[in-house]
């Protein structure tokens, strides 16, 4: 019974010294096994790898033992399709993160920390490649956000984010959107993001009228099947907000002056997109293609919330292959 209770593990230095000794003497495994107080399947094991012509060599079973877990450590790290796979998640404007989470949905048995593919970018920048060139945010500065006064007294019938229902604050259904403008040189874009996907809609506007913006909000959320409610802030360009409720009856909230934490999946996506346009960026020479392509290589980039999922993907509940 104390023989049949012993799991599988490596051997310590000094239990292959005493493997050594009893083995090299003719005891039988069974023995050899007792004597160490492992299970005999490891006594097996260690002999079939590392013991040469019926002699064993603890020493050398010691450096045989090593080099394996080196080797080993190295085909992981350099498999031969992480150059294609790294160079091919850049090129869709996902960061070494973003590339992380999908390879440990896509291959996980070859799969990368983060950490490791910046080294490798480094490494490729260091012997004179370009990679780095690629990354997301190269040679961009960061966006903070915007900053302007609040308009709560400008927004007719307006209905406080307390009074939304609380499901929506546990991102337990599709349909719960948060909106924002972005200011870019002669031109806006309005964004719509789903709470619990992260689903992106965006659509440019020539003005922040509360009349051109309640139209693009209807036609962006008429776009997708579902939409329960949606969240505001107090700007004065969602004055129609009635208009687009009466189109699409969704529940319209506004948050609370200067808290854009109660958007912050909002908030989040416009950053994003302010990776790609920085404040100063002439929206008003960007073209309907070029807002839906940067839409959807947002829509279609993984994210560490989503364990791994695009929004795309969350959003329909279809798992696409991208990557590996």
């Amino acid at each position: 019974m104390h023989k049949q209770t012993r799991q599988y593990r490596q051997l310590t230095p000094e239990q292959r010294y005493q493997l050594q000794a009893l083995y090299n003497k003719g005891f039988p495994q069974y023995q050899i096994a007792e004597s160490l107080d492992v299970h005999a399947s490891t006594v097996s094991r260690e002999l079939k790898r590392n013991a040469n012509n019926k002699q064993y060599c603890a020493k050398s079973a010691e450096i045989l033992k090593n080099n394996r877990k080196k080797t080993a450590f190295k085909f992981k790290k350099y498999h031969p399709r992480h150059e294609n796979i790294l160079s091919e998640g850049l090129s869709m404007g996902w960061s070494p993160e973003n590339i992380d989470y999908r390879m440990r949905l896509e291959c996980p048995e070859i799969a990368l920390s983060h950490s490791t593919l910046y080294r490798r970018i480094r490494e490729d920048r260091d012997a004179g490649g370009a990679l780095y060139k690629r990354l997301p945010r190269f040679g961009k500065t960061r966006w903070k956000g915007g900053k302007r006064k609040a308009g709560q007294s400008h927004i007719p019938n307006r209905v406080d984010i307390s009074q939304r229902p609380a499901i929506v604050d546990k991102r337990a259904r599709i349909g719960d959107f948060e909106g924002d403008t972005i200011y870019g040189q002669n031109a806006y874009l309005v964004t719509l993001v789903d709470r619990k996907s992260r689903l992106l809609l965006m659509a440019k506007t020539q003005d922040r009228t509360a009349e051109a913006v309640s139209n693009v909000m209807n036609t962006l959320l008429n776009r997708v099947s579902s939409v329960h409610t949606v969240t505001l802030d107090n700007g004065g360009e969602f004055a129609r907000h009635e208009k687009v409720s009466q189109s699409t009856k969704a529940q319209i909230y506004f948050a609370r002056p200067y808290a854009s934490y109660q958007r912050g999946t909002n908030e989040n996506t416009n950053g994003l997109v302010r990776r790609q346009w920085p404040k100063g960026t002439a929206f008003g020479s960007l073209t309907e293609q070029d807002v839906s392509e940067l839409e959807l290589r947002l829509n279609m980039t993984p994210r560490k919330v989503l364990n791994g999922l695009t929004p795309i993907e969350a959003y329909t509940g279809r798992t696409l292959h991208l990557l590996c």
